[in-house]
């Protein structure tokens, strides 16, 4: 950006403050003030303003700006990144007694950017061989059987209340730069409400949603198994029910999952044929992010769901129903299979287990 004398950044503050912070209209005004005058870039009214506010600092010719183009100043501030690369922006500044705009600039000059991290399941000691020995089985029995993959009934329960789950860093509002709407969003509610629901996928085909008592217990969760899980089933026209191939059946070490009572439906349902905690196939504890419900239904169910604010316990559960229809629709195949062999074996590839961070 051209440098602009202290008398003209002074008329230059002088339009912005009178278009009250409207570049574009400070622009104008300047324009028709100064005819004679080279004008300023509209982006050259707010980022004077902002230097001025955060250093009392301008960029004349003569202006005295210390850190400008000071490699010790620089040195400093790469030391601190390097230090600690999870530090900010706001906090170097404070500890240099420098602009934010100095930190930020020195940093975009060096080619750096800030990566956010990804969360992930904390996993005890044992956990990374059980999660790599169950992606070997299922990769193994999908070589055996083309079609294993697609006979498993993967099967979660997730709990959606009014608040939802919020992220704040992926919330925002796209908005004229020099417009800023200064929204906010509701949470911390004292009305509160919660719904449980269970859902299943089978191949491309999405079961559910159920809604199970908020309490999930041995004895409910044993009640729906027999009384709900064959008519969801029936409902939701699975295509495999038309064949005599049966289907493995997969939940994850829910306490109500635990129950003898279950465990004994399930071996009688399911002989030797289901995957969960204690079952004849072993489910890894603390994988979540091996089961099409949690790193894709669950996800996009939600991000329909909380598009808004929900105000009533009935205006969630329609939502949830309507998020449902819309996911039956977008169901693919690939989710079942092409996405769960592709973290399998990244599974296997990191020794720790933990692979979503390379996602």
């Amino acid at each position: 950006m051209a440098e602009f004398t202290s008398h003209e950044q002074a008329d230059i503050i002088f339009m912005y403050g009178r278009a009250d912070g409207n570049a574009s209209l400070a622009r104008r005004l300047y324009q028709e003030r100064y005819p004679n005058r080279r004008v300023p870039n509209v982006r050259v009214f707010s980022n004077t303003y902002r230097r001025l506010s955060e250093s009392g600092i301008h960029h004349a010719e003569h202006a005295v700006n210390p850190g400008r183009h000071n490699v010790n100043v620089e040195e400093q501030i790469l030391a601190a990144f390097e230090a600690d690369p999870t530090t900010s922006i706001r906090v170097v500044a404070r500890d240099l007694n420098l602009s934010i705009w100095k930190v930020w600039s020195t940093m975009h000059n060096e080619k750096k950017y800030p990566f956010h991290g990804t969360g992930v399941q904390g996993l005890e000691e044992t956990d990374p061989a059980r999660r790599i020995r169950f992606c070997r089985f299922l990769l193994n029995a999908d070589i055996d059987d083309a079609w294993f993959l697609k006979s498993i009934l993967w099967t979660d329960e997730s709990k959606f209340s009014r608040e939802g789950i919020t992220n704040f860093h992926n919330l925002h509002e796209w908005a004229d730069k020099d417009s800023n709407p200064n929204w906010k969003k509701q949470i911390s509610f004292q009305r509160q409400f919660l719904i449980n629901v269970w859902a299943g996928v089978i191949g491309r085909t999405l079961v559910g949603s159920h809604i199970l008592p908020d309490n999930l217990n041995g004895q409910n969760y044993l009640e729906f198994m027999i009384n709900d899980l064959p008519m969801l089933l029936y409902d939701a026209e699975v295509p495999i029910l038309d064949t005599d191939r049966p289907i493995t059946f997969q939940q994850d070490g829910c306490p109500a999952h635990l129950a003898v009572s279950v465990r004994e439906h399930l071996n009688r349902c399911f002989p030797g044929n289901w995957i969960g905690r204690d079952g004849p196939i072993p489910w890894p504890a603390r994988s979540p992010d091996l089961t099409p419900l949690d790193f894709s239904v669950w996800i996009r169910v939600k991000e329909l769901v909380y598009t808004t604010e929900i105000t009533t316990r009935e205006e969630l559960l329609q939502r949830i129903e309507a998020a449902f229809e819309i996911m039956k629709q977008e169901m693919q195949m690939k989710v079942t299979t092409t996405e769960v062999r592709n973290r399998c074996k990244k599974c296997i590839r990191n020794d720790e287990g933990h692979f979503e961070h390379q996602q």
